[in-house]
C-alpha cells in the first residue's frame, strides 16, 4: 500500500479549493486571509500548502458549506462532547484530581467501551447515544458522592 507523503498540493486539490472559496464568495484577498488564518500565519498562498494540509482545508471548507441542519447536528454533537468533558472533569475534581484534557478524553473512550489507541480522534468517534449515557453516568456519580458527603457531615456532627 502506497503512503501519501506531505508533498505539495495537487492540481485537483488546488482546483477544488478554488471552487470552494468561490462558492463561499471569497475574493483573492479573502482567500489569502483565510489560508493565513487556517495555517496560523505560516502561509497565505495555496501553492505553499502541503498535501495533507490541503486535505484538512478541504474538509474544513466542506463543513462550512454544509446546510444549517447538518451543521446543527454537528453542533449538537460538539455540545454533548463538551458536556461529557465537563462531567468527567467535575467528577475527578471531587476526588481532588486536576485532570488534563487528554486524560479526560481517555476516560471517556474507556467508558464508551472503545479500545483506546494513541489517536486523539478516538474521542470524536464516540456515538451520540453513548455520549449521552456517559454524561448521565458521570453526573449520577457526582450526585452519589455529594449525598455521601452530606450524610457523613450529618452523621459525624
Amino acid at each position: 500500500m502506497e503512503t501519501i507523503k506531505n508533498t505539495g498540493i495537487s492540481d485537483a486539490q488546488r482546483r477544488s479549493l478554488l471552487l470552494n472559496f468561490k462558492a463561499l464568495g471569497l475574493d483573492d484577498d479573502g482567500r489569502h486571509y483565510f489560508i493565513s488564518d487556517f495555517t496560523r500565519g505560516r502561509t497565505s498562498s495555496l501553492k505553499d500548502l502541503g498535501y495533507i494540509e490541503a486535505q484538512d482545508l478541504l474538509r474544513y471548507l466542506g463543513e462550512l458549506r454544509r446546510n444549517p441542519q447538518e451543521r446543527k447536528c454537528r453542533d449538537d454533537l460538539d455540545r454533548k462532547r463538551k458536556g461529557v468533558i465537563k462531567a468527567i472533569s467535575a467528577y475527578l475534581e471531587l476526588y481532588g484530581q486536576q485532570p488534563t484534557l487528554e486524560y479526560i478524553k481517555g476516560v471517556a473512550v474507556r467508558a464508551a467501551g472503545m479500545v483506546p489507541t494513541m489517536v486523539d480522534h478516538d474521542f470524536n468517534r464516540i456515538p451520540e447515544g453513548t455520549l449521552t449515557r456517559i454524561y448521565n453516568e458521570f453526573c449520577r456519580k457526582q450526585s452519589v458522592i455529594r449525598v455521601e458527603d452530606d450524610l457523613t457531615k450529618i452523621c459525624f456532627k
